[in-house]
């Protein structure tokens, strides 16, 4: 009797956990579209005059609000915020020479600029519908919503003046079967929605004055 319940309890635990491993796996093959917001308009990179040294940080203030299993801090989100937004573009169009991460509260002195994230970074989704379009192997599409309200804060480090910017963008991704041939473009919304958060930094921080010849 004991082996037999064992067995239907491993029976049904292997009908369900097949489905939702094969859904896995489609995803990871990406069967999914990301779709950029339309709240910052799109800019061109500019020229710039210098391309300094910055640190930067995460604020204890900084908020990552995710409805489903949050498996990391805020400190982290805050962080991987940081490396695409600033890191890998500003690099790329040589707004920056480098960039250092630092615990809050310990700016070095040794770089050109520091600079502090705070804000917010909400991911909403539904777990039900996560849930059922597994169950479904993606033939029922699921969505996860992004809303990136964040907040610059930028020191000079020799001048001690502050300047501050404030930027807001989405991004939208559907987890779909049908989407799966369209692997090539999967991620372009959500390059798109990190571009336009990056480029809107650094432009008004230009605009205020900052990352100018002395």
């Amino acid at each position: 009797m004991r082996t037999h319940l064992i067995i239907n309890i491993n029976g049904s635990m292997n009908k369900i956990y097949k489905p939702i491993c094969t859904a896995t796996l489609l995803v990871s093959l990406t069967g999914c579209m990301t779709f950029s917001g339309d709240k910052l308009a799109e800019l061109e990179p500019i020229t710039p005059l210098i391309s300094p040294k910055i640190e930067t940080t995460v604020s204890k203030d900084y908020i990552y609000d995710i409805n489903v299993l949050q498996v990391i801090t805020g400190n982290k989100d805050g962080r991987m915020v940081n490396d695409r937004v600033i890191d890998i573009l500003w690099k790329d169009n040589d707004y920056i020479s480098e960039s250092t991460y630092v615990e809050l509260g310990s700016f070095t002195g040794n770089a050109d600029y520091n600079l502090t994230l705070s804000g917010k970074h909400i991911v909403d989704s539904s777990v039900a519908m996560q849930i059922i379009s597994g169950l479904t192997l993606m033939i029922v599409p699921s969505f996860v919503d992004q809303e990136y309200d964040l907040t610059y804060t930028l020191e000079d480090v020799k001048t001690g003046k502050i300047y501050k910017t404030t930027v807001r963008e989405t991004e939208s991704m559907a987890m779909w079967l049908l989407f799966f041939p369209a692997f090539p473009f999967s991620m372009v919304g959500s390059m798109n929605s990190i571009e336009h958060l990056s480029e809107h930094i650094y432009q008004d921080f230009v605009k205020q004055g900052a990352f100018t010849k002395d």
